[in-house]
């Protein structure tokens, strides 16, 4: 209940607000977390545990703990224990099946816990191995903590750079004096804070904030809501104080189990009495203390026991309907609705561990201290382990009966779970934390990391010095990944004709970085204008280099294993590039301009890192040939299909004749008043002229083109095309290992002439043999394997599909496939996985469509 007005809090009575609990309107004052608005209502139970599915309420209202985790406004994982209300915000339980009241799940707790113990599913669900994707599907939707909402609108995030002199993490009263210290000296100075709630005077406050992290350099990342602030510092002072920690006894996890700064923040700042009936267990006078607010509150304290006075052997909480009803406390039996109990504190030192610090096991304290910073790294208050007197608590008060004794309450790792990790061989710390996921969980440790080391050094008979801790790792608190990403940006490159193609209401895709035309409209449609009549497909997005100078044609030669010295002027040839060990990794063609002047074409994600193959190569050989990458000045168009011709010889006044433009021709041409390069090639498998011309007369040329009726095809319609010619792309039809022998392209090889790189390799495979060939493959038109299908032999894989497709002017489905080279002959019979049936394939090895090349040569 809500009590009277009382000095120091931090609630607004005049001002109100109002959300939504589950559907359910909820009032709170202004100043008012989500978390005290519900409890100050009445409400106990906050969240389902991770595994069991038990009632969990709130613990420390500090934020360290999952036991109050919230989906607020579609966001999960929100603490609504430190998260303010505001009007309308709509909250919802989460991990539950029904309602946190009413868990259908809770069954787990009830009836499954024999089933699950630590690491079952490391051993169980293994067979009958048909039966795991059952399996898995189950487990993934019981497992994590919220759902992430498929769609929603998206928050801007933003990244500013600070450089200070001093940064100050934590606003304690340690915190506060030495900013202002170090303020008086005129430094500038920065204290980040979880909370504020007070005056800086002389430096600057930045809260509500949390350090992540302390990185080499002096570098802070701080996490302000949707601000990362990547803080550079001459100086780091941490203050990040010392964390409450719980004891491990059975029924621990009850609503109506807390820490004591829990109570000091419901009664102090939010003027709600935590219970009605309480019993009170601390090793320090920091938990003790608490007394005095409980009274204040109206709580009857029914008993106080001191850990430093008395050595107490069994503890247990004992709950009805899912809340706490009463304590057992050395087996005197107390009715209680609030048991306040506490270890004693332990230095909240991970930033300084991060940050190189080395820490060490206190025995008198029963911590873990930081004894030696690093350079620039500074520690105050009770982070250094200055703490008052306490007692050392055992590592648990189970004495083996009763309920579950949780080390974890975020993960649900019990004390029979580490005792049962011990047991199967996990004896170290690193190893068992990994296996029972203790300290894995959102608070990361805070609250179960102590515990876990004692309970460790107990059932392993070693002191905890030697147990030692697990490695610190960022983030410290937790962090929203979109916060880390930073603003939605995705940087994209666009063709110079890239609105002709929303305007005529294309499909937009990703190709790499760039954005091309998936298809117009119908994919069928466009393939039958391009075999039929005319179409046209924008290409600019195909790397264009110039390679000039004097040796430039012998650069070409030692870059390609093909031979392009000897490439006439006003010829093309098409052109592999191939790694150091051999493997394809680009390719295109290259056309002679002049006796030193070369015009070289790569794929649309190549043309950045090969124009630095090239320029790393010529700076290793040091020719006299200059390289120019102009892919983003020029713009690219391929006209192709039957009446290709005498749609180009409307256009331009020059000779388009087979005779005076044939196929793997370049020639200057003027069309629709555009000067262009035309390259005579074909990749679609009709008469073609790719037509190169400056970016900004793209859209001029393009227009003109469809005015001659061509139809527009995206790049669905041009794979198809492209698969019926048998053409390879690189990276697709490809991969790291691929060689010109392997691809099928031993003609492209020129082992006869001089070094060229990739030359050692490509001897060595050609002497080895190869060990598996890419080949076409021919199957009926209603079957259609998956890129990335297995090619299977005897049951077991074979292969791999890489591409393909139906083709209608083939009336089959055809595709590209990789096979052990036992199976690459031309009609061979292979088969593909489909599913759970192996569906029968031919083996093709000549292009499909128009094997001679008539069709191109026309």
């Amino acid at each position: 209940m809500r009590l009277p007005p009382q000095p120091g809090e931090r609630i607004d009575r005049s001002s109100t607000v109002t959300f939504r609990f589950d559907g359910h309107p909820v009032t709170a004052f202004g100043g008012d977390t989500i978390g005290s608005a519900l409890y100050a209502g009445g409400r106990r139970v906050f969240s389902r545990s991770f595994k069991y599915h038990r009632p969990r309420g709130l613990l420390c209202t500090t934020g360290r703990c999952a036991n109050c985790m919230m989906t607020v406004d579609g966001v999960p994982n929100v603490r609504v224990c430190v998260e303010p209300a505001s009007q309308g915000v709509d909250v919802r339980g989460q991990n539950v099946l029904g309602s946190v009241d009413r868990d259908f799940l809770s069954v787990v707790d009830r009836a499954a816990g024999p089933f699950t113990p630590v690491g079952f599913y490391y051993r169980t669900m293994i067979r009958p191995r048909r039966a795991w994707p059952v399996y898995e599907r189950v487990l993934r939707n019981l497992a994590g903590l919220g759902r992430v909402p498929p769609s929603g609108e998206p928050r801007r995030y933003d990244t500013e750079h600070r450089r200070v002199d001093v940064l100050v993490i934590g606003g304690g009263r340690s915190g506060r004096k030495a900013a202002a210290e170090a303020s008086a000296g005129d430094a500038d100075v920065l204290l980040v804070d979880e909370r504020g709630g007070f005056v800086a005077e002389g430096y600057e406050l930045l809260a509500p904030a949390r350090a992540i992290g302390i990185y080499e350099g002096g570098l802070v990342p701080v996490d302000a809501g949707t601000v990362l602030y990547r803080v550079r510092a001459a100086r780091i002072v941490v203050a990040t104080g010392s964390l409450e920690q719980p004891l491990v006894f059975p029924g621990n996890d009850l609503p109506g189990v807390m820490l004591p700064s829990a109570v000091r923040r419901l009664v102090g700042e939010w003027s709600i009495r935590p219970g009605e009936h309480a019993v009170v267990i601390g090793a320090d006078d920091e938990a003790l203390g608490v007394v005095d607010d409980l009274r204040v509150a109206g709580t009857a304290v029914g008993r106080v026991f001191d850990l430093r006075e008395r050595r107490l052997e069994r503890i247990e909480a004992r709950g009805r309907r899912g809340r706490l009803s009463g304590a057992v406390v050395d087996g005197e039996e107390i009715d209680c609705d609030l048991l306040v109990a506490s270890g004693g504190s332990a230095p909240a030192a991970s930033l300084l561990a991060q940050a190189g610090a080395r820490v060490e096991y206190d025995r008198g304290r029963g911590a873990f201290v930081p004894v030696e910073l690093p350079a620039g790294v500074e520690a105050v208050g009770s982070v250094v382990g200055g703490q008052q007197p306490s007692a050392v608590p055992a590592p648990s008060y189970g004495g083996g009966r009763g309920d579950r004794c949780f080390v974890c309450v975020c993960e649900d790792v019990t004390e029979k779970d580490v005792k049962r990790a011990v047991a199967e061989g996990f004896d170290s710390i690193e190893l068992a934390k990994r296996y029972t996921t203790v300290t894995m969980g959102p608070c990361q440790g805070k609250l179960c990391h102590l515990g876990s080391i004692r309970l460790l050094a107990r059932e392993t008979a070693t002191p905890e010095v030697e147990i030692g801790t697990t490695s610190a790792r960022p983030p410290w608190e937790p962090v929203e990944l979109g916060l880390l990403a930073g603003r939605h940006h995705e940087p994209m490159k666009r063709s110079p004709l890239h609105f002709r193609h929303e305007e005529a209401g294309a499909t937009m895709m990703w190709t790499g970085a760039w954005r091309r035309p998936f298809a117009y409209g119908d994919v069928a449609t466009e393939v039958r204008a391009v075999h039929e009549s005319l179409g046209v497909i924008d290409v600019s997005t195909l790397g264009k280099l110039v390679v000039e100078g004097p040796d430039a044609a012998e650069l070409l030669d030692r870059l390609y294993p093909n031979r392009l010295s000897d490439l006439a002027v006003g010829r093309i040839r098409y052109g592999v590039l191939t790694t150091d060990g051999g493997r394809i990794m680009d390719d295109g063609t290259v056309g002679r301009l002049a006796e030193d002047l070369f015009y070289v074409t790569t794929t649309s994600t190549g043309s950045d890192a090969v124009c630095e193959w090239f320029e790393w190569w010529n700076a290793v050989w040091g020719y006299d040939a200059e390289i120019v990458n102009l892919t983003g000045a020029l713009a690219a168009i391929n006209l192709a299909g039957p009446r290709a011709r005498e749609a180009l010889t409307s256009l331009t006044d020059g000779d388009v004749s087979n005779e005076a433009l044939a196929y793997l021709d370049a020639r200057q041409l003027r069309v629709a008043g555009v000067p262009c390069l035309a390259l005579r090639i074909g990749f679609v498998g009709e008469l073609g002229y790719e037509l190169h011309c400056p970016a900004s007369a793209a859209e001029h040329l393009w227009d003109a083109l469809v005015r001659t009726g061509a139809t527009p095809f995206g790049l669905e319609p041009q794979r198809v095309l492209r698969l019926e010619k048998a053409h390879v792309i690189v990276g697709q039809d490809t991969d790291s290992e691929s060689s010109l022998l392997s691809a099928g392209m031993p003609w492209v090889l020129k082992l006869d002439k001089g070094d060229f790189v990739g030359r050692f390799a490509a001897e060595l495979v050609q002497e080895r043999g190869i060990r598996e060939r890419l080949v076409g493959f021919t199957m009926p038109p209603d079957v259609l394997p998956g890129e990335g299908a297995q090619v299977v032999s005897g049951g077991r894989p074979a292969g791999r599909v890489t591409s393909a497709r139906v083709s209608e002017r083939l009336g089959r489905t055809i595709g590209l496939a990789w096979v052990g080279p036992e199976l690459a002959d031309d009609g061979a019979e292979i088969e593909i996985r489909l599913g759970s049936a192996d569906e029968r394939a031919t083996v093709t090895l000549a292009p499909f469509y128009d094997p001679a090349g008539e069709r191109l040569r026309s």
